[in-house]
């Protein structure tokens, strides 16, 4: 995806902002993100979006999120810019070629993102913040919650668009995976939804999330935890949070400390209900469903390394994680 330059000039120019050093973050999904450094050293994220029929609606929501969780419970995410007109949303950008665009602008997270550092220290003060946004769905404003979607299997099915095909038993979709790995990827859909309809959907489980708040998405200082990428937040179970973060460290010989520390962190904000442990087993069962569907949806399964071990291990590790 090209740069387009004039929508970022007129962007530039609605925001107020001054001349700097732009550096390109990444050009994906009809998105273009853009870091941008000013002569005092102050970081912006700029994000110019592709027009589609709910942009203006998610942005907006995502925005007035984002406001809420930094302005009234102090937590280290993005912080919404407005635009010379007050809107924490860009009026529309239509450049020559006749397309439209919406932007937004936040301030920048300090901090770096750990990997083999994490240690328990961490984990619990990730637990804490998670509990913090989670415990902010209780006073969000108006809208919010309406304006985000559901994650669950149907948006993940309108998402992961051959996992739900090889599910249906569509013939093409299954075309060069093995008879094993559809029937065990069938199962484990049902398998998944069946454990989540026994789970308890009340406020205590279910709120506004974050959907992916993997260690790359958190920025650690020495005083704070910061989260970001904040565009899937969405309605859903606290417990997925939890999952995401925990299940990319579920292979370290310290995981099971690591876990022990992330939901201590969490209870001592936001007292964890009765079913947490079920609830988060179900939670890592459909993130790696997920996960299988993003695989699905290269042009191949081999196109990382560890894709197709990693798709051919996928029903039995959600069978042993349910079946426990």
């Amino acid at each position: 995806m090209a740069l387009p330059t004039e929508v970022l000039r007129a962007a530039r120019r609605e925001l107020g902002l001054p001349h700097g050093a732009l550096r390109l973050l990444s050009t994906r999904f009809g998105k273009v993100c853009l870091a941008h450094r000013d002569g005092s050293g102050r970081r912006t994220q700029l994000r110019l979006v592709r027009v589609q029929p709910d942009t203006s609606v998610r942005l907006e929501s995502e925005m007035r999120w984002l406001a809420h969780l930094s302005h009234v419970h102090g937590l280290a995410v993005p912080i919404p810019q407005p635009w010379r007109d007050g809107a924490l949303v860009s009026p529309l950008l239509i450049p020559h070629d006749g397309t439209q665009w919406l932007a937004v602008a936040c301030s920048w997270v300090p901090g770096a993102h750990l990997d083999r550092g994490l240690r328990r220290a961490h984990f619990a003060g990730a637990g804490a913040l998670l509990a913090r946004m989670h415990r902010a769905t209780a006073d969000a404003p108006p809208g919010i919650a309406e304006a985000r979607p559901t994650w669950w299997i149907p948006r993940l099915f309108a998402l992961a668009t051959r996992l739900r095909n090889v599910v249906a038993g569509m013939d093409e979709a299954r075309a060069g995976l093995t008879p094993r790995l559809v029937e065990g990827l069938t199962h484990a859909a049902a398998l998944v939804q069946a454990e989540h309809d026994a789970l308890p959907h009340d406020v205590a489980h279910v709120g506004l999330i974050h959907t992916d708040a993997h260690w790359q998405n958190l920025r650690f200082t020495r005083r704070r935890i910061g989260l970001v990428d904040f565009e899937d937040c969405a309605n859903g179970r606290f417990m997925l949070d939890l999952a995401c973060l925990w299940g990319r460290v579920e292979a370290r010989r310290d995981a099971p400390g690591l876990l022990e520390a992330l939901l201590a962190g969490y209870d001592r904000v936001r007292p964890l209900p009765a079913s947490h442990r079920r609830d988060l087993r179900v939670m890592l069962a459909f993130r790696r469903f997920d996960y299988a569907g993003w695989v699905l949806s290269w042009p191949r399964p081999d196109l990382q390394p560890w894709g197709p071990e990693f798709l051919a291990g996928t029903p039995a590790y959600i069978e042993r994680l349910l079946s426990a």
